[in-house]
């Protein structure tokens, strides 16, 4: 699959000894789903180069020395802080040390929920400690040079005229200021009112050193001074990133030309949208990581990640029939990994699913049918499940299907179709009135095969079978069925169904709907 053909790849054109793999986020709000896609991304590549013998790290970084450029969604008292960097701004509650930090932890309680545990590092803390200082300077004494290559590798597009914001003593905001001079010791700048849209600068004007977090790196040579300083071998980004003279390039030119270290070995990803909509970490548009966690068990979350190679697009939508179609896809994928299926690929898949070699195999009925036996109050689901392994069940399997219990009852409750939900109806529906004197056979001759203890499987061929004899339609069949249990004209298996419900009400609810006619079709009513 793709996760190991990329491993592959990098072993056999980037010969380091050991490599780091590097992945970031400004943590401007609630982050989205569609980090996720990157950050599991990143974890696969360091987890098969290490399968490979190679050495490899995993580093996360929060850029929270960015300006916050926009204001989240009901947040807006805090107007006052636009243009000051994200380690500067309250957090929301006493959680946490900054704004910044209450949503970096919160993004990393989730992926750490998913079996994702790299090396975290925060940006305001390497500025501040000085482990930028050595970038910092060489990028202010080749501040032209920089600006060159931006100009040539953009086309004209972009060329930053200076490679460093000075954070203002006056008002404490970064994306407001504006480089005046640089001495080799001390920076000259001005906060400009009007440099940006979403933040104005207070007008002060002064001299201070760019070190020790006096500034920041402009985003671009940021990017660059971070490969070169952390030693960076391995990254990935999204598609908007990687366009031809995009950032991507621009920093890659930076970072050979100024820095003098090779650029990463890229992997230019595509979005996860939700609805068909591209996410914003800092408008609060689509679903957030947290809401998606709470979605799907970790080991889905991740296949539904993993699954799609890392350049398809993937429009993730919860209503409908995704997630039963996903977990029927990942049960195959324990089928190809356990040797029931011939598909390397899918089994290399669900290999990845999981933080850690999967456990062993366990009993995985359908989502679909634990989706129904959820909504049959007579139904003992643990029974059940025992009735179709065959043997009783092991602390394993019962784990296994305590999940599913769990992610069907959360679909039923919020993403599943109208089709996919019913009730049993405790008393014959009127509605059952309406069933033609075929239906009324049809119905008639199940009893003996209910009560004769016929499973469910034997029930569905019965069913074809009599719907023959009976000169009806597949859905005057069924439709008579699921008529007279659940009050509609359509629902689950139905032959599971009446297996599955307790015999002595499903006797006397086809005896009462069938009006005790004869079961021979050439009978007269």
């Amino acid at each position: 699959m793709w996760v190991d053909l990329l491993a592959d790849e990098i072993a056999r054109e980037r010969t380091e000894p050991r490599h780091v793999v590097n992945d970031a986020k400004s943590p401007s709000g609630r982050v989205t789903v569609g980090a996720l896609r990157g950050v599991l991304l990143h974890d696969c590549v360091t987890r098969a180069l290490r399968e490979r013998g190679v050495q490899a790290e995993f580093l996360y970084g929060y850029d929270d020395f960015d300006p916050m450029d926009g204001l989240p969604p009901g947040r807006e008292d805090l107007a006052p802080y636009l243009g000051v960097p994200l380690c500067d701004i309250p957090s929301p509650d006493s959680s946490a040390g900054s704004f910044a930090e209450f949503y970096a932890n919160e993004f990393t309680s989730v992926f750490n929920h998913l079996g994702v545990t790299p090396s975290i590092y925060w940006s305001s803390t390497l500025y501040r400690s000085g482990f930028f200082d050595p970038a910092i300077t060489l990028a202010l004494d080749r501040a032209g040079e920089i600006a060159e290559i931006d100009r040539a590798v953009s086309g004209g597009r972009r060329a930053d005229r200076h490679p460093v914001q000075v954070i203002c003593e006056g008002c404490g905001k970064v994306g407001t200021t504006v480089l005046t001079g640089w001495d080799g010791e001390m920076v000259g700048y001005s906060c400009v009112a009007d440099k940006v849209t979403w933040a104005k600068g207070c007008g002060h004007q002064g001299r201070r050193s760019p070190l020790g977090g006096g500034c920041k790196l402009q985003y671009v040579t940021e990017w660059a001074a971070k490969w070169h300083l952390l030693g960076v071998t391995v990254e990935g980004a999204g598609k908007d990133h990687m366009t031809r003279g995009g950032s991507h390039d621009r920093a890659g030119a930076i970072v050979e030309a100024v820095f003098g270290s090779p650029r990463p070995f890229p992997i230019a990803y595509e979005w996860f949208l939700v609805g068909g909509r591209k996410m914003s970490t800092s408008k609060g548009v689509g679903m957030t990581a947290v809401e998606f966690d709470d979605l799907l068990r970790p080991q889905l979350a991740r296949f539904s990640m993993i699954r799609p190679h890392y350049r398809q697009h993937v429009d993730f939508d919860p209503a409908g029939d995704t997630i039963p179609l996903l977990y029927d896809e990942f049960d195959r994928g324990a089928d190809a990994y356990f040797g029931r299926r011939d598909d390397p690929e899918l089994s290399r898949t669900f290999h990845y699913s999981h933080s850690s070699p999967p456990p062993a195999d366990v009993l995985r009925i359908g989502f679909s049918t634990v989706a129904h036996l959820c909504q049959m109050p007579s139904v003992d689901v643990w029974a059940e499940a025992e009735r179709r392994k065959g043997s009783p069940l092991t602390a394993e399997d019962r784990i296994e299907l305590e999940a599913r219990l769990t992610d069907a009852r959360r679909w039923l409750s919020k993403y599943a179709p109208d089709a996919q939900r019913f009730e049993v109806r405790q008393a014959l529906p009127e509605s059952a009135a309406g069933l033609t004197e075929g239906q009324r056979r049809f119905l008639a001759a199940l009893v003996p095969l209910v009560e004769s203890g016929m499973d469910g499987d034997g029930l569905r061929e019965a069913i074809h079978r009599l719907k023959g004899d009976h000169a009806l339609s597949p859905r005057e069949a069924f439709g008579a069925i699921y008529r007279v249990f659940l009050d509609r004209d359509s629902g689950p298996q139905a032959g599971w169904l009446l297996a599955a419900l307790d015999r002595g009400f499903v006797v006397d609810r086809l005896r009462a709907a069938s009006g005790q006619v004869s079961s021979d079709p050439g009978a007269p009513s």
